[in-house]
């Protein structure tokens, strides 16, 4: 859900470029949004300008629709025509706005995966093979695999490490039906990732027998909702690091020792911060949404602020409309929150960036300005045919187009009827003609 053809391994490979440089996966966030954040500037100047442009017009489209009144079709024509000529694209804020989701759902990927984009666990610092996303594949089912058999085992073992199973209890804990069936832990409904459930059996039986078989903290651990929250179980690369950090990352040699090497080589964190944690009311980490949320509202303000002060003439937004204004900042909030601390930080990163991004692209994109660069644009467009100069000729072919063939049709009648019939046929056509104009605009007809 989270990746994005081309869009997420391109920002993969960006985020594994800012790691190399600066060795800590937090310091590689920030550049990383920063950069992506000027990406988006050529964007975000368009539409400063064009909603510059629209503000400065909004006095022409109020007395276009007094004007016209409740002729929507004349109004439509005539603003079509007025954004034609002064070179407007209405449309034109929508497409910073779609690129920063684009972008927000890929880097989703990226920080859930910081083995596959981040760590070298092929020996290649650019490069991932087929084999080595198996590799971490594997892993990921492995951690999926290994709770559920651990909760099977606090369930069924009545304490005893695997070492003091009887073969009977083992062969009942460790079932192929176990992992397809798997079961609520902690709230949170886990099933097994794997196809091959033979090979997950294998392995997760390793881990118990070889490496853990008398630590009844390891299945301690795994469970404890206090150490690894429940949101986290659907995050296994998240909760790989959790494990790792915990002193428990031995058990991925079972499919690469390479995996629990860069698990330790990979500094996940932000300032000591575990990036794989998530927020709650109690933990420090709560910091990342309050934090999106205060940067997101102040950009709201801000934002509502140059709105007013670069368009005057427009209409103060009613309750409604103040209401939907702080749905992004409670959104942030959101987001930061039900995500690991390192989707919440680039999301209050984005926020920051936006913020200071704002006040800069107003400062120097006034109205006057861009007025000015306006001008000099449409002595350009002139030569280019927009798409609502295109639409509108169009129409006006199309009117134009009915009207000769009308003035055929009336043209051949005309020439088989005496002078007198073609007097009695033009007042005919010109008294249903204005019939027609006034049953079209709501007026009263009288012959």
């Amino acid at each position: 859900m989270w990746n994005i053809p081309i869009i997420t391994p391109l920002l993969g490979y960006l985020m594994k470029l800012c790691y190399i440089i600066f060795k800590n996966y937090g310091l590689a966030l920030i550049v990383f949004t920063l950069i992506t954040k000027l990406i988006t500037v050529p964007f975000q100047i368009k539409q400063q300008k064009n909603t510059a442009r629209l503000a400065k017009f909004q006095p022409q489209l109020k007395k276009l629709q007094n004007k016209y009144g409740n002729n929507k079709e004349k109004y439509q024509e005539e603003m079509m025509k007025l954004y034609t000529e002064e070179g407007i694209n209405p449309m034109g804020s929508c497409l910073p706005m779609i690129i920063t989701m684009v972008i927000l759902f890929s880097i989703i990927g990226v920080v859930y995966a910081p083995l596959k984009y981040v760590s070298n666990i092929d020996g290649n610092s650019f490069h991932l093979t087929s084999s080595t996303s198996e590799d971490i594949s594997d892993a990921e089912a492995l951690v999926t695999d290994t709770i559920i058999i651990a909760d099977k085992i606090k369930s069924e073992a009545n304490g005893k490490t695997y070492s003091e199973l009887t073969d009977k209890e083992k062969n009942d804990i460790f079932t192929e039906k176990v992992l397809k069936d798997g079961g609520k832990i902690n709230g949170v409904k886990l099933k097994s990732v794997s196809d091959d459930y033979e090979e997950s059996l294998e392995n997760v039986e390793k881990v118990f027998s070889e490496y853990f078989p008398d630590d009844k903290n390891f299945t301690k651990f795994l469970l404890d909702e206090k150490k690894i929250s429940n949101r986290l179980y659907s995050r296994p690369q998240l909760l790989m690091f959790k494990i790792s950090d915990n002193g428990y990352g031995q058990m991925f040699d079972v499919v690469d020792k390479k995996i629990g090497e860069e698990l330790k080589r990979v500094d996940y964190t932000f300032f000591g911060i575990p990036l794989s944690e998530m927020p709650s009311w109690s933990s420090i980490y709560l910091l990342i949404p309050v934090s999106s949320f205060l940067f997101q509202l102040i950009l709201t303000f801000i934002s509502q602020r140059y709105q007013k002060k670069n368009n005057p003439t427009a209409n103060s937004a009613g309750m409604g409309m103040n209401l939907i204004l702080y749905i992004m900042p409670v959104f942030s909030f959101y987001i930061a929150f039900s995500f690991p601390v390192g989707l919440g930080l680039y999301w209050t990163l984005t926020s920051f960036y936006s913020l200071i991004q704002t006040i800069i692209l107003n400062k120097i994109y006034t109205p006057e300005r861009v007025e000015a660069m306006a001008e000099k644009d449409a002595k350009k467009k002139k030569k280019k045919k927009g798409f609502y100069q295109r639409a509108l000729e169009m129409q006006q072919s199309q009117a134009g187009q009915i009207s000769t063939n009308a003035s055929d049709d009336d043209a051949d009648e005309d020439r088989k009827l005496t002078k007198a019939e073609r007097k009695q046929a033009e007042l005919k056509r010109l008294q249903e003609a204005r019939k027609r104009m006034a049953e079209k605009y709501g007026d009263e007809y009288k012959e």
